[in-house]
């Protein structure tokens, strides 16, 4: 795959992320959940995690480097933390939560 369709790819999954992270905030409020530290860390985790993946998407779009093996296995890598942190947010209601 080259850098361009990766990154438009990986924009695409950032995108559906920040929306799945915004309806558990939002399901969290309306089910008096939004308190629990836990999920709050998590989600705060996500958040993190999504922007770093932005930044280094917008690197790669803007030098285009020819080698960028590193910056994919990283991506690949906070992806992995990104789902694995949204397991550990939304499994306190697993019947509320995708």
């Amino acid at each position: 795959m080259d850098i361009e369709s990766f990154c438009t790819y990986m924009k695409d999954e950032m995108t559906g992320w920040k929306a799945k992270s915004y309806d558990l905030i939002r399901n969290m409020e309306k089910a008096s959940m939004g308190n629990d530290e836990k999920r709050a860390a998590s989600i705060a985790e996500m958040g993190a995690i999504i922007e770093r993946v932005e930044q280094i998407l917008e690197k790669l779009e803007t030098e285009c480097p020819a080698n960028w093996d590193s910056e994919k296995a990283e991506l690949d890598n906070m992806i992995c933390d990104i789902k694995e942190t949204w397991r550990e947010a939304s499994a306190a209601s697993p019947d509320d939560f995708d």
